[in-house]
């Protein structure tokens, strides 16, 4: 017995390793390529994000993986009559399922770790390393949207066209002096001084509109701006003690209620936004406490379905796997989002987020026990049955 199972555990643990490296390295790729287009990082930047985004992608890719492993190894058994074979030799086929409960108790310990620390941890660094080179994102953004915004120094400006550092027909809002500031060249050119971190626009031939209404033609037109050096943190990039935090001291992960006490604000406006904070930590929170109860339920129902649908080819046991993983990830998201949205009863509607996922679990409990007692050897119940009917044919008959 423990031949067999070492056996199927080898199998497993090959088929598991390999599917995780391989959708891994996919959607790691996805990732830089995304960071590529909308922060225009360069090759060596690259090659550093690849490895931030490995945690990040490894979590999403644990669960595909592993109910891969097991519906292919499992497909393969039973696709060349193993199973069967075990059957008759007097192997029940709950024992063949124990590597398989081994490696739903791994998968999930490590999802569940990921989510801990590692995942928003590397997700945070990647983001900064996307927006370190601030003078290539600058220009990345203007080329690629024609508008660029900094929300900290209250700046905006669209451009028709970039060459180089010039800019042609820039338009700026921003906040100067003497207020509310609006500014329009024909062309401009962009000094960095990263010294400083800071960036000054020169705008030729500019139009100058200020708060009060008066306007002014002007040669050349300088303006200075302080880029933020610090990348604040989204409810994403923190770790669960960090939204356990979150719930208690919403003021303390929020820019915009910093914002709000230093303004005039309502008390209206600042409850909301309290409540806006702990809303998307507590979604996130149980978020991924619920994705690690999703991934034991997915690896255990990969057995079974590999069993039931003799999915022992790589594509089919791809197609078989691939639906309940995706069902459970998109449903969990869109809960994620639906509780997120609850400002004042989040905690009311965080079934939403387990119910998926305790459903993958019930469903994968449901699915072992038909093989275990139902379609593999019949139970006492089976045969009472069967008895039952042919008496009631014997009497009609």
């Amino acid at each position: 017995m423990r031949i067999l199972h070492r056996y199927i555990l080898k199998e497993l643990l090959k088929a598991f390793g390999l599917a995780l490296a391989a959708i891994t390295g996919v959607v790691s790729l996805g990732m830089v390529l995304k960071a590529l287009q909308d922060e225009g990082i360069g090759p060596v930047t690259s090659l550093l994000y690849v490895g931030l985004s490995i945690p990040g992608a490894a979590y999403i890719a644990m669960g595909l993986a592993a109910v891969l492993a097991t519906t292919l190894v499992y497909g393969r058994l039973a696709a060349d009559n193993e199973v069967m074979a075990c059957q008759a030799s007097g192997v029940p086929v709950s024992s063949l399922l124990w590597p398989t409960v081994l490696l739903a108790v791994v998968t999930a310990s490590t999802n569940l770790f990921l989510a801990v620390w590692p995942l928003p941890e590397s997700g945070y660094a990647a983001k900064r390393l996307s927006l370190a080179d601030v003078e290539r994102l600058f220009f990345t953004r203007l080329s690629s949207t024609g508008k660029i915004k900094v929300k900290d120094a209250g700046f905006e400006m669209s451009v028709d066209r970039v060459v180089g550092d010039m800019l042609y027909g820039p338009a700026l809002k921003y906040r100067g002096s003497q207020g509310q500031t609006y500014a329009y060249a024909p062309y401009g050119r962009v000094e960095f001084d990263r010294k400083r971190h800071s960036v000054s626009l020169f705008l030729s031939d500019a139009q100058v509109i200020q708060e009060n209404g008066r306007e002014e033609n002007r040669g050349t037109h300088i303006v200075g701006l302080t880029l933020p050096t610090e990348v604040p943190r989204d409810i994403k990039n923190l770790s669960l003690w960090h939204l356990l935090a979150a719930q208690q001291h919403p003021e303390q992960f929020s820019q915009v209620l910093k914002d709000l006490k230093e303004g005039e604000a309502s008390p209206e406006a600042i409850q909301r936004e309290k409540d806006r904070v702990r809303a998307r930590a507590l979604a996130e929170m149980h978020g991924r406490m619920a994705a690690a109860v999703g991934c034991f339920g997915l690896v255990l129902l990969g057995a079974g379905l590999g069993i039931l649908f003799h999915s022992g080819h790589l594509l089919t046991a791809f197609g078989v796997a691939l639906a309940p993983w995706l069902g459970t990830t998109l449903l969990t998201m869109r809960a994620k989002e639906a509780v997120a949205d609850q400002l004042e009863h989040a905690q009311d509607a965080l079934y939403l987020i387990w119910t998926p996922n305790f459903l993958m679990l019930l469903l994968a409990a449901g699915v072992l026990a038909h093989l275990v007692w139902g379609w593999m050897r019949p139970t006492r119940a089976r045969l009472a049955a069967t008895r039952v009917r042919d008496l009631f044919r014997g009497r009609v008959g």
